[in-house]
């Protein structure tokens, strides 16, 4: 199941009245276990861009949106395992709420993963590939170069705040 909520960020108040409006609880089983991705246009990298010098927080209210919705599907008995939270300013629009519900492969295992830019967090997983293939000789120093510069241009990550004004 996938919801899109549009006009709305995390912090709003009525933030749980919005999911109830657009969530149909009945098409979850009871016996079964799930997982939750939602992604949400995180306001606080606007000011930074995408810049990989500058460190994301995990905020307080991150863990008030999670924990509204874990209420939500625990007062209507479906269980959540893991809760995925990623900030973005690339793939949503301005206060554009993205939440995907699957049927969990982890049985009894409740975690939550905070992610403020998930850019980054996949820039950093596709660094260490490329570092590990540099590494032991598996490609190029010119390779390497040119696949991270690919990476950063799929992720809108820019060396600095120029190159952000200079490209948009």
């Amino acid at each position: 199941m996938e919801l899109k909520i549009l006009d709305i960020n995390i912090t709003n108040e009525n933030i749980e009245q919005k999911i109830y409006e657009k969530i149909n609880l009945e098409e979850f089983e009871l016996d079964k276990e799930y997982d939750i991705v939602a992604s949400f246009y995180n306001r606080d990298l606007i000011e930074d861009s995408l810049n990989e010098d500058v460190l994301y927080e995990i905020k307080k209210k991150h863990f008030k949106f999670i924990k509204i919705v874990r209420n939500i599907f625990e007062k209507n008995n479906i269980i959540i395992n893991k809760f995925y939270l990623m900030g973005t300013i690339v793939e949503l629009l301005d206060d554009e709420i993205d939440i995907k519900i699957k049927k969990s492969n982890s049985k009894n295992i409740k975690s939550n993963v905070i992610w403020p830019c998930k850019e980054i967090f996949i820039y950093e997983d596709g660094k260490n590939k490329l570092d590990s293939l540099l590494f032991t000789n598996q490609i190029s120093m010119e390779e390497y170069e040119s696949n991270l510069e690919d990476l950063k241009y799929e992720l809108s990550i820019y060396e600095n705040e120029e190159e952000f004004e200079y490209l948009n």
